[in-house]
């Protein structure tokens, strides 16, 4: 498995990411890919593996990512924003066995924010059901199969800020009857924005999302999967389990 994460500004989130990975046995037998993604204003973090002179932002990130996995012969790819909190030492080892025990194409931890507003997509919040079957996951850590890369092999450009890889992914795999789990049996913590709300971007938070979800808009509403993400977009906004 590999897990890769993006560090922009925020060496000591990801030095703790890191750290509570390697606190899973399985660690070990995982390849680790930590990407700078243009850092200018902090140092790099001690677990660094790759860096970038200029931000590619998170869907310019991914696809680097993307690139480097499918040259691989690893099964997974696990990818963690650098911003999560997770509790016990068998973070990998229980995702790796749900995801296999599901034969999911795609998985994730349901999803706290450590603040009032919780996930827009309320199908990641956890509503302790064990695992559950969902039309597509937010990416804050996706845990997703080869055979769903290589049919992606690379995110569309227009998505380069990184708000649509998940919609994306949710088509592709809806499309061929792949097999998508939220688990809430595994819940992380996540910060949240923690480079805006840190001023660690020279981007506003306010332009960012104008921009990032002008961006995805236009992408999808000239591609074949707009009404799908329409649809996807309505599920996860009024997601309920009773």
């Amino acid at each position: 498995m590999l897990i890769a994460t993006l560090n922009h500004n925020l060496p000591n989130l990801t030095d703790n990411l890191v750290n509570q990975l390697k606190k899973d046995p399985l660690f070990k037998e995982c390849e680790l890919m930590v990407v700078d993604n243009g850092s200018k204003t902090e140092p790099l973090a001690k677990s660094t593996t790759h860096q970038l002179e200029e931000n590619t932002f998170f869907g310019g990130g991914f696809n680097i990512v993307l690139d480097y996995f499918l040259s691989t012969n690893h099964e997974y790819l696990y990818f963690l924003n650098n911003d999560l909190i997770f509790h016990g030492p068998s973070f990998l080892t229980t995702s790796l066995k749900e995801i296999k025990e599901t034969n999911a194409g795609v998985y994730s931890p349901s999803v706290i924010n450590s603040s009032i507003d919780q996930c827009h997509w309320k199908q990641m919040w956890n509503w302790g059901k064990g695992l559950r079957p969902v039309r597509w996951v937010d990416f804050q850590c996706p845990l997703i199969r080869r055979d769903v890369l290589e049919i992606i092999q690379k995110y569309p450009d227009e998505l380069m800020f990184g708000w649509g890889l998940d919609f994306y992914t949710g088509c592709i795999t809806e499309k061929r009857g792949i097999t998508t789990i939220v688990s809430d049996n595994h819940t992380i913590c996540h910060l949240n924005s923690q480079t805006f709300k840190q001023n660690k971007i020279n981007i506003g938070v306010q332009e960012f999302c104008k921009g990032a979800e002008t961006n995805m808009n236009d992408y999808f509403k000239n591609s074949e999967y707009f009404k799908q993400y329409i649809e996807l977009r309505t599920y996860g906004e009024n997601y309920i389990l009773y």
